[in-house]
């Protein structure tokens, strides 16, 4: 085989090749304008699926008539109630008992002698 015909081949398969990418490069074209359409539409649907819920529709009413919940929120606060965190339990620390009354060391010295119980004779 010459050059002149290893040439030939390589062009034809090149030119078979190059014929198969142009749908692929139209649809992709197509599609990532597609998407940049949806993307634009991510807040609007946000804002009215906020608007929905806040007008007492539910998520599964809205799921079950079609609108599925969005995949970003608007901005805001958030949809549920807080709770108040106690100061103690935000800090980690647990809280301390207050001590014991503290009870009078005895004199051991031996000159007064130990203090019964009640109950119980010396």
């Amino acid at each position: 085989m010459s050059a002149h015909e290893i040439l030939q081949r390589s062009e034809a398969i090149q030119a078979a090749r190059s014929a198969a990418i142009v749908p692929l490069a139209e649809v992709l074209g197509q599609r990532e304008e597609l998407l940049r359409q949806v993307a634009a539409l991510d807040e609007p649907y946000g804002k009215a699926y906020a608007e929905a819920e806040a007008a007492g529709w539910t998520t599964e009413e809205l799921t079950e008539i079609g609108a599925e919940e969005p995949a970003k929120r608007p901005k805001g606060r958030p949809k549920g109630r807080r709770t108040a965190v106690k100061k103690g339990a935000a800090a980690g620390t647990p809280e301390t008992p207050s001590p014991a009354p503290s009870v009078p060391a005895q004199d051991t010295t031996g000159s007064t002698p130990p203090v019964a119980a009640v109950g119980e004779s010396a």
